[in-house]
């Protein structure tokens, strides 16, 4: 099996990797307006990277949004490595990351079609669900 490498995003050509994955994701694949996908929170947030060997392959980032509550975002792996455990590799490293800092909630917004992704990674759901440009999602909470 090829190795995985999980890093923290900490150069400008690492962050338009990440913006690029993101971009054939969210915005060609998924119709996402740019406008929203790039909501100009990028600079509050920490940002993570999945490489295959030297390719990139998947991304994400964390917001936080209020004391000790972190938000996870803008998780996007590209169709060629999904159901491979990429992002379950990115969401595991990521929660281990914020999980580990006192006194802190995990909270995320899941499209409804990836719901049991997430629930597996022990998030659970709760309120009503909603749309963010078109697209059904639920917000769900890490019971870490």
């Amino acid at each position: 099996m090829t190795e995985l490498k999980f890093k923290k995003v900490k150069t400008k050509s690492e962050m338009e990797i990440s913006f690029r994955i993101r971009n054939l994701v969210f915005c060609d694949e998924q119709k996402i307006s740019k406008e929203i996908e790039f909501d100009n929170l990028d600079h509050l947030c920490e940002h993570f990277l999945v490489y295959k060997e030297e390719t990139p392959i998947a991304t994400g980032r964390v917001r936080l949004k209020d004391n000790n509550l972190y938000k996870i975002e803008r998780v996007a792996v590209l169709s060629n490595y999904r159901r491979s455990k990429v992002g379950s590799l990115l969401m595991r490293e990521i929660i281990k990351i914020y999980s580990g800092l006192k006194d802190t909630k995990i909270i995320l917004h899941s499209q409804l079609a990836v719901q049991k992704f997430y629930r597996n990674l022990n998030f659970s759901p709760y309120g009503e669900q909603f749309h963010e440009d078109g697209i059904p999602h639920i917000a769900m909470v890490f019971n870490g």
